[in-house]
């Protein structure tokens, strides 16, 4: 079979969704993803992919915290967007946990992550990651950056290596 690649799309609803068809993947398409020359996604999907790619046999604990996860913003007042909940932290702490400690070696130049300028309509693929917390910065900034920069949250806080148009996904880090 020649190469091909494989892309999960935006939508944090889907990311559980996501998560099962990679898990069916791994039980029952590993031929398939032998021939997966390049792993994409935008926001929920992109992580899926990293942890896909570099991670495999964690997909059970990655959907594992989803669950939890979900459970603990359904208990805040206002869901995610509750003053004082740090989504963003939150989230990153489960990624820390999942990902591998050399999770950028594996994901540099495989994994392209979706970033789109909101003001411009421009999107960007970030596929170099030059450390493990690049790739923690790129995927969640590619994740959470709407909910982040609502003003009831966290101020909007741009990933440092990347450039403010590739950063301006919510509007608000110009």
């Amino acid at each position: 079979m020649k190469g091909i690649n494989l892309s999960f799309s935006a939508c944090g609803f889907l990311g559980i969704y996501h998560l099962g068809a990679a898990s069916a993947l791994c039980r029952h398409g590993q031929k398939l993803l032998k021939d997966v020359q390049a792993f994409a996604g935008a926001s929920a999907g992109s992580l899926v992919a990293s942890v896909l790619l570099t991670a495999p046999e964690k997909l059970e604990e990655c959907g594992e915290f989803t669950y939890v996860f979900a459970e603990e913003i359904r208990r805040q007042a206002l869901g995610a967007a509750t003053p004082g909940y740090d989504f963003m932290a939150r989230l990153r702490s489960g990624m820390e946990s999942i990902l591998p400690p050399d999770a950028h070696t594996l994901a540099c130049g495989r994994l392209h992550v979706s970033i789109t300028n909101a003001r411009s309509g421009r999107n960007c693929l970030v596929s170099a990651f030059c450390s493990r917390e690049d790739l923690l910065q790129v995927a969640a900034w590619a994740r959470g950056a709407r909910l982040r920069c609502m003003p009831v949250t966290s101020p909007c806080a741009c990933p440092s290596r990347l450039s403010a148009r590739a950063c301006d996904v919510c509007g608000a880090c110009l």
